[in-house]
């Protein structure tokens, strides 16, 4: 007769082959829980870096935002600066150019007068050598500054 090779329900064989069924499901669900632990760590992990990198881009589009704003801001200084400094170049240029006929006016004036001195000079000149030329012995004076010759 044949060994029935089926192995009944109640018997320990059974038991056993339950067991190592259920544990190797056990190994199946644990593998399969670890992979999914594994995949959400993966997916939060990539969230905070795309979280990261979004806060960042927009803190440095707030920087660029900010040196924009400012350079255009120090450049609208300058060209009003600018703007000012023609504005005082042109005033002073005018002041300058009201002043040139007033200082050839006194320059004109000192010249005359220093034309006027210098005939008046001429004339005592001419009036001093006329008298010495009326008296002959008054040039070269015979007075004798020093007492040795």
């Amino acid at each position: 007769m044949g060994q029935n090779k089926q192995v009944q329900k109640y018997s320990p064989l059974y038991e056993q082959s339950s067991i190592i069924l259920a544990s190797s499901q056990n190994e199946k669900l644990v593998e399969i829980e670890k992979e999914k632990r594994l995949a959400l760590i993966d997916a939060w992990e990539e969230n905070e870096k795309a979280k990261a990198q979004t806060k960042a881009y927009k803190e440095i589009c707030s920087i660029e935002s900010w040196e924009n704003n400012t350079k255009t801001a120090l450049e609208l200084d300058l060209k009003k600066m600018e703007e000012s400094l023609e504005v005082e170049k042109t005033e002073y240029s005018k002041k300058f150019k009201k002043k040139i006929p007033e200082i050839e006016k006194i320059a004109e004036a000192k010249r005359e007068k220093i034309e006027k001195q210098k005939e008046q000079e001429s004339i005592k000149v001419e009036k001093i050598s006329e008298k010495l030329i009326a008296t002959p012995n008054a040039y070269p004076p015979n007075t004798k500054t020093c007492g040795c010759f």
